[in-house]
């Protein structure tokens, strides 16, 4: 991608300088691209990622000879490879694949397989993962992550729900749910306990937070991350899945819910992770607002982690008679860069309390910045802000599911979601300007039906991947799109007054919002004079400068 300078600048050779304004740099939302399909043996799409250099990828499932199998489709280049197979020695079926990227064109795939029946008959599973490395066309052979899935006595494996993170060189985290004990087995008459729940009062489960780390090639156990692994959980859904989250030093942190001991309800935890150590357990969700307690559950929480560690977690309580949270609100807490890495600055309120308020998405950017966005009542919201001060809420769209968001560093970001019912099938994506205004697109693929697994990832910098499914059972296609951030602005410095040719000195800003790798070229009148610069000044040589005035433009192209 190329960036531009803000300041198409004029430099002299023997006359007075002119400094004309460029005319505005585009942004795309390119159109769906039919990834596979269509064909009866797709069964959805599960997720897509992308790192800051722009590569990524987009994950789903296909029913190969009667066997669920996982496959990815890498994208980099600005364009979209060939579908690879990950579980390639899996002869039972694979489910809940999960998707992370790093630079180079890395990806990083898991998903759970059977690997076993017990002597007692239960199937017995394992979370696996597989990698491809940046230069290869094929990913390598499958690791184990965790060999020991699926709750023990009923092989339950419906909690696992695997989030994956990957910092730009490839050391990633994952965090999973296992459950230890669905809480079944007891009779009428048992008294309560630390673990369980009366009988027949409570779908809570006693369910491990497991965190691990993957190092290039190999995976380390971080262990349970929960703070009380004896405590009963609430029923597993995707809904209150743990999130996770990385920085570019590969520091990350974790969000999960889980119930306070004391008042019983459930709370939105949150720990650093320094490698393999874990760091303070911190509560993000209130437990009392203005002297009142917080009677009711937090759930739904989304995480998002800045280049430099600075991280929010937002957050969905329900509404509750006589709690301090009264009518369902959502809320956003903030924890601080990893030069205080055990400083949330509180829980605040965002958007308007309603019934029907959907999972929040978050998206945090290099500095202060952040974007949230939403379903409520059937219409998709969204807001920016700085720091703990939320904007103005705003209605963009409608929808009955959900509604991701990405950041652009530089100002505004991308957010998709499905079509409203009653609506022509399809995904809109809005894609918000750094100095206003905004672009709409709808998405669609050649076969009219449903749409399914909506996903959405950035690269930090501006750009998207939209992936989804659409079709019919039995004749439905996997699709993606690249939204493209309008360039950066940076500033040009140019000579003040009469020179003479061999006093010609450009200077200029890093584009602040590109990825490493960044090279600039001088332009003089349209010509290139000087490229694949990797310094932040040029002198122009005074031969064939001449006398008059004289365009310069200094670009800068990433990687």
């Amino acid at each position: 991608m190329t960036r531009a300078a803000s300041v198409v600048a004029a430099l002299l050779a023997a006359i007075a300088l002119e400094m004309p304004m460029p005319a505005p740099a585009r942004a795309v939302i390119n159109g769906a691209s039919v990834l596979d399909g269509p064909t009866n043996n797709i069964l959805g799409v599960n997720g897509a990622a992308m790192a800051r250099d722009g590569s990524g990828g987009v994950v789903y499932r296909k029913d190969i000879e009667g066997v669920d199998h996982v496959f990815a489709i890498p994208f980099a280049a600005g364009r979209w490879g060939q579908p690879l197979e990950v579980d390639r020695e899996d002869s039972y079926g694979a489910s809940q694949p999960a998707i992370a990227a790093g630079e180079g064109g890395r990806l990083l795939v898991v998903w759970v397989q059977p690997r076993n029946v017990s002597p007692g008959g239960v199937t017995e599973y394992e979370l696996m993962s597989a990698a491809l490395q940046p230069g290869t066309s094929a990913f390598g052979q499958p690791i184990i992550v965790d060999p020991n899935v699926g709750e023990p006595n009923s092989g339950d494996i419906r909690a696992v729900d695997p989030a994956l993170a990957m910092a730009p060189d490839g050391v990633a985290y994952i965090v999973y749910r296992v459950i230890g004990d669905d809480c079944s087995d007891l009779v009428e008459g048992d008294l309560p306990n630390s673990i369980c729940p009366p009988a027949g009062i409570s779908t809570d489960k006693v369910v491990d937070v497991r965190v691990a780390r993957f190092n290039f090639l190999l995976w380390s156990s971080v262990g349970n991350v929960n703070r009380a692994p004896q405590v009963a959980m609430r029923n597993p859904t995707p809904e209150n899945a743990p999130a996770i989250g990385i920085a570019l030093d590969g520091d990350g942190v974790v969000a999960w819910q889980e119930p306070e001991t004391s008042r019983g309800a459930a709370r939105i935890w949150v720990r650093r992770l320094f490698g393999t150590a874990q760091g303070n357990v911190l509560q993000a969700s209130p437990a009392e607002i203005g002297g009142r307690p917080v009677t009711s559950d937090a759930e739904a929480p989304a995480l998002a982690v800045s280049p430099f560690g600075e991280a929010r977690v937002a957050f969905r309580i329900q509404g509750a008679t006589g709690s301090a949270v009264p009518v369902t609100q959502l809320f956003m807490n903030s924890l601080l860069g990893e030069q205080a890495p055990s400083q949330l600055l509180g829980a605040v309120p965002v958007g308007t309390p309603q019934g029907g308020l959907g999972a929040p998405s978050v998206a945090v950017g290099q500095k202060e910045g952040f974007r949230m966005s939403w379903s409520q009542g059937g219409s998709v919201r969204e807001l920016s802000g700085e720091q703990q001060q939320p904007g103005k809420e705003a209605a963009i769209g409608a929808t009955a599911g959900a509604a991701p968001t990405t950041i652009n560093p530089a100002g505004g970001g991308t957010t998709a979601w499905a079509s409203a019912p009653g609506a022509p099938a399809g995904v809109q994506v809005r894609q918000d300007y750094p100095q206003g205004g905004f672009q709409r697109a709808q998405l669609a693929g050649s076969i009219p039906g449903a749409i399914s697994g909506l996903a959405l990832a950035g690269d930090n910098q501006g750009d998207a991947l939209v992936a989804f499914a659409q079709g019919p059972t039995g004749d439905s296609e996997v699709l993606g799109a690249f939204v493209q951030a309008p360039p950066a602005a940076f500033a040009v410095t140019t000579p003040s007054g009469w020179v003479r040719g061999g006093r010609a000195h450009v200077s200029w800003e890093g584009a602040f919002d590109a990825v490493e790798g960044v090279t600039y070229s001088v332009l003089v009148d349209g010509r290139a004079r000087q490229s694949g610069l990797s310094t932040l000044s040029a002198h122009l040589n005074a031969a064939g400068l001449g006398d008059g005035v004289h365009h310069v433009q200094v670009l800068a192209t990433d990687s």
